[in-house]
């Protein structure tokens, strides 16, 4: 994250640094129009003054100790005073009570014409008078320091009298008006209370009347019952007991009933569920009962006697039968009682679940009474409440227009004078500090805007980089311009001794040389770079790819003969094609023959044969390759070649077209070193120390 952070601010101090002209001559322009501006400026003067806005007027009638006031109601009061002070209306006081209006000083202190005539249906005055309450309404500055209660009033003129008279024109008007406002909102107040105490009077003969005649038909019990609650509650002894004393005795009763009856239903449930599931026989009831105890005993005797006499006699024997009968008699006698005493346990459920029920309906008759009674209590109290809030209503507007008719005439105002506006002793504009500011601060926002957009629309290639910036190649070297001729190998040097680290292995085997488009000068990059890398000792195999329009062959100044296009038709063999240049170390594959249609050549296995062939008898083979847009042979070949090396053109070039031939190589499988940068005409690179490289 770090790393990526550091690559960006690198990357914008780059461009800032390359259009570093347009940043320092926008601030300057900038700067001067800011000079300009306060040497043609007017001075003008500020006069302040302050009054103090009190939360409730002192010696108000009727107030009482204040209440304290929320926040919320502070804000809103100093915010309609704020108003006031812009209003038309106190602006037209002000102008009054300074006679503004007819004489040419004000006009004059405001640095304007005065009118010399009407305009349409308007006099001459009236046409003055607008213009005079506009100036002061436009100058005119009202401002809350912080959160306080202190209003500050600032008047801007070219006359430094004028800002101060015109200030304290309007702090006395404000007062005035507010004490006129004061004033006129007593009068209104009393009427309003006059009004509002005939109502309550009314309200309260209405409620007193309502509650008479409720009592009335509801009888005098309710009465009583009023009397003693209100007694109650005066004597401080606790909550009232509700009415129906006798019902809520009666409901608490039966509710202690109806535990005892639910938890004998539930015994009952219990036993005989119980009784219901179990054998007769096993029933703690049955094994309790002193009867069932004798038959279970006489049974165990007729048993054993049973058992006794079959030792001596067989089953035929008159005795063994009389034993057996006697057996099963007291058999059918156990079972007999062991049933009844189901019986009894069933009836003893059912005749729960019979009182419990009975108890549940005179519980909710009792309830339905209760509720009856309380909603006669609950409706006396309302009654009683009504005429309790209407007489205290009534009584505390009548002490409120008592004390207002009192002290009428004696009201003071909310807003009391704090501060006199001085005269100003130095201009309040033009700011001079301030203005150059923020004309520099201007300058410098407006110049990064001009060197952004200069950045983004201006997308030729002419530097390192915005090649690796827009297109993600790095830069082996620049080269000028040196026309049409075979370009001098010393100037690729560099570029060539680059090339011998572009891979894990030192020199490619093999090196792809192609541009976006025709004509940047491909070829003669290819040509120089072979003799380059010659003169450092290096074998090379110059391969003319560019069977659409080789020239390499005339770079080098041979004879064209037999080439690849042979070569790959199986016409000729490789070493048969293979001519020198002239050049100590450099070979030369020419194209020969052109064919019809190099794509379909370029993609049979011939191609590959032929470069595993030479791959072994030269230290690099040199492929010139067509341009990559609108064409289909260089794909062809990049996936052959270990590298592949890009030409582009100085300011020919667009970022777009090309990223798009780029991505078009990439995505055939080429692997791209970098770009060599053609026919400079400037600096190609911003060299900085501090950089990097």
């Amino acid at each position: 994250m770090g790393a990526r952070l550091a690559r960006g601010a690198r990357s914008y101090w780059t461009v800032l640094r390359r259009h570093r002209v347009i940043l320092f001559v926008t601030m300057a322009l900038c700067l001067l129009a800011a000079l300009l501006y306060i040497l043609l400026s007017t001075p003008d003067y500020r006069a302040t003054a302050s009054v103090e806005v009190e939360d409730v007027p002192a010696g108000a009638a009727g107030a009482g100790t204040p209440s304290r006031s929320t926040s919320d109601d502070i804000e809103t009061v100093m915010q309609t005073q704020l108003e006031v002070l812009r209003s038309r209306a106190l602006a037209e006081e002000v102008a009054g009570s300074l006679a503004l209006v007819g004489t040419p000083t004000f006009f004059e202190g405001m640095g304007v014409s005065r009118p010399k005539q009407g305009a349409g249906s308007l006099s001459q005055r009236q046409v003055e008078q607008e213009r005079v309450i506009a100036l002061l309404r436009d100058n005119l500055k009202v401002e809350l320091p912080g959160k306080s209660r202190v209003i500050r009033i600032s008047f801007v003129s070219a006359d430094a009298a004028l800002s101060a008279r015109v200030a304290n024109g309007y702090a006395d008007s404000l007062i005035r008006s507010d004490l006129k406002r004061g004033f006129e909102s007593g009068v209104q107040a009393r009427r309003f209370l006059l009004g509002e105490l005939d109502g309550a009077r009314r309200d309260l003969d209405r409620a007193e009347r309502d509650l008479a005649v409720y009592a009335a038909r509801n009888g005098a019990d309710i009465e009583e019952e009023r009397a003693d609650k209100e007694g109650l509650a005066k004597a401080g002894s606790g909550p009232v007991a509700p009415s129906g004393n006798a019902i809520e005795s009666r409901l608490a009763q039966l509710n202690a009933l109806r535990t005892q009856a639910l938890a004998d239903r539930i015994g009952a449930q219990k036993r005989w569920e119980s009784a219901r599931a179990a054998n007769a026989d096993t029933l703690p009831e049955v094994l309790g009962n002193g009867a069932m105890q004798q038959l279970i005993a006489e049974r165990a005797q007729a048993r054993a006697a049973l058992v006794e006499e079959r030792q001596f006699r067989k089953d035929a024997h008159p005795e063994m039968r009389e034993a057996r009968a006697r057996l099963a008699a007291l058999d059918d006698q156990a079972q007999d009682m062991a049933n009844r005493i189901r019986a009894s346990l069933k009836q003893e459920y059912e005749v729960a679940v019979h009182g419990e029920k009975q108890i549940a309906a005179e519980i909710a008759d009792v309830e339905r009474e209760a509720q009856v009674a309380r909603g006669r209590d609950v409706q006396m109290s309302m009654y009683a409440r009504s005429v309790d809030t209407y007489r205290m209503l009534h009584d505390s507007l009548l002490q409120r227009y008592r004390d207002m008719a009192s002290q009428a005439g004696f009201q003071a105002g909310r807003i009391q004078p704090l501060d006199r506006a001085a005269v100003p002793a130095r201009p309040f504009s033009p700011k001079v500090g301030q203005t150059l500011l923020f004309a520099a601060l201007g300058g410098l926002a407006l110049g990064l805007l001009l060197v952004g957009a200069r950045h983004i629309f201006d997308d030729a290639v002419t530097s390192a980089d915005t090649l690796a910036e827009r297109v993600d190649l790095p830069l082996l070297g620049a080269v000028p311009v040196t026309g049409d001729n075979p370009q001098p190998s010393e100037i690729f040097t560099p570029i060539a001794r680059s090339l011998l680290l572009a891979s894990s292995g030192g020199l490619p085997r093999s090196i792809l040389v192609t541009s976006a488009q025709e004509g940047e000068g491909k070829s003669l990059t290819l040509n120089a770079l072979a003799r380059a890398l010659a003169a450092l000792g290096k074998s090379v195999l110059v391969i003319d790819g560019d069977m659409r329009r080789p020239v390499q062959h005339a770079l080098f100044r041979v004879a064209p003969g037999k080439g690849i296009s042979e070569v790959l038709t199986g016409q000729a063999a490789a070493a048969d094609a293979i001519i020198p240049t002239g050049v100590a170390g450099v070979s030369l594959l020419p194209c020969g023959a052109v064919p019809p249609n190099p794509a379909e050549l370029l993609a049979t296995p011939a191609l590959d044969g032929l470069l595993a062939t030479v791959r072994d008898d030269y230290d690099t083979i040199l492929i010139d390759a067509p341009p990559i847009l609108g064409l289909g042979d260089t794909p062809l070949l990049c996936a052959r070649a270990q590298v592949s090396l890009m030409v582009v053109e100085w300011g020919r070039n667009h970022h777009g077209g090309l990223r798009a031939a780029v991505d078009r190589l990439r995505r055939a499988g080429g692997v791209i070193v970098g770009a060599i940068l053609t026919k400079q005409q400037g600096r190609a690179l911003d060299y900085d120390y501090h950089r990097g490289g």
